[in-house]
């Protein structure tokens, strides 16, 4: 028997517990329109047993279905990366030296994946950078891909992380070594067929515990952007959240996208939305292309080439603001 029809019969013999499977499949399954948010203590309730590993194979694809075609709410959002924090393996960084998160969870098809770039260029000026995200989509190329492309190190463990801090390197930390109970709910996408809530949750981890990093957020759908301007006003977090790139947070190379600050529960504009000249946009290669991908990112780590425009406008924004809390 399943936990929602064991629930279902509790709950019609009148015996009701502070979590139900079924109450919150009833709540959130409703449709798109009929469908309202659970409490925050209703959804970490539901995300620990999520995560635990504590509902049947019916219950689980179920709940995510209903949160897929529902929408997360902050309450929902903040509740789940609540719970999540007991499931992270949480990244040591030196806490004397700035350091920034990097969420890769989509990697890309079209534009080339310049998170590399964007990582190397910012461990090089000397800020620790923790880059995690998956290995492997099928039909993108995803950073990890890329940076062991470029011959750099990836950890695989959580052990290896400060050597590659320490040596001025970006940490790659895939999720399953990241947090291996969150890395198990996204690879339900292959058997759902879409992405799920862990995949939100993922772009807004804390890899290192503390609210020191500072979080590089992005957005594809407006209904996202305001959940996190509303979620990460709301913890206190220290972001630059901007619209992504075919889902990766780098500075789309073709303009300036806005880039708003959240720091104490207030969001500022620190770069301003505007296309850039026709001169100034870069040719790049193809996004398919890992090799070529790879030896380009090189040659502008070597400096036989710039950066994009937009992209030193990022770092430029993500500079400003550690030293803004220094």
């Amino acid at each position: 028997m399943t936990d929602i029809e064991v629930e279902t019969m509790a709950e019609q013999a009148g015996q009701h517990d502070t979590f139900s499977i079924a109450g919150a499949i009833r709540e959130i399954g409703r449709g798109r329109h009929g469908a309202r948010g659970l409490s925050f203590e209703h959804a970490r309730a539901l995300f620990e047993r999520l995560l635990a590993d504590e509902l049947s194979d019916l219950a689980v694809g179920a709940v995510l279905l209903a949160w897929r075609m529902k929408g997360e709410s902050v309450d929902e959002v903040a509740a789940g990366l609540d719970a999540l924090a007991s499931w992270v393996h949480h990244v040591p960084v030196d806490p004397e030296r700035p350091v920034v998160s990097i969420p890769s969870y989509n990697g890309s098809r079209k534009i080339a994946n310049l998170t590399p770039l964007l990582a190397c260029l910012l461990a090089d000026s000397g800020i620790q950078v923790i880059v995690h995200g998956v290995r492997h989509d099928p039909g993108r190329v995803t950073t990890y891909e890329s940076m062991r492309a470029m011959g750099l190190d990836v950890a695989s463990s959580i052990g290896d992380v400060p050597a590659l801090l320490a040596r001025n390197l970006p940490a790659f930390v895939p999720i399953d070594v990241l947090s291996p109970r969150l890395s198990r709910l996204l690879d339900l996408r292959w058997q759902l067929g879409v992405r799920n809530v862990g995949h939100t949750l993922a772009k807004l981890l804390d890899p290192v515990g503390d609210r020191r990093c500072l979080l590089l957020a992005s957005y594809t759908h407006p209904e996202f952007e305001q959940l996190q301007h509303e979620l990460l006003a709301r913890l206190g977090a220290h972001a630059l959240v901007s619209r992504g790139t075919e889902g990766e947070v780098f500075a789309n190379p073709r303009r300036h996208a806005r880039i708003d600050r959240l720091h104490e529960g207030r969001s500022t504009t620190v770069l301003d939305a505007q296309a850039l000249p026709i001169a100034q946009v870069m040719p790049l290669p193809a996004g398919d292309d890992v090799a070529a991908c790879a030896a380009w990112m090189q040659s502008v780590l070597s400096g036989e080439r710039e950066a994009p425009p937009a992209l030193q406008a990022q770092i430029a924004c993500v500079r400003e603001a550690l030293s803004e809390t220094a």
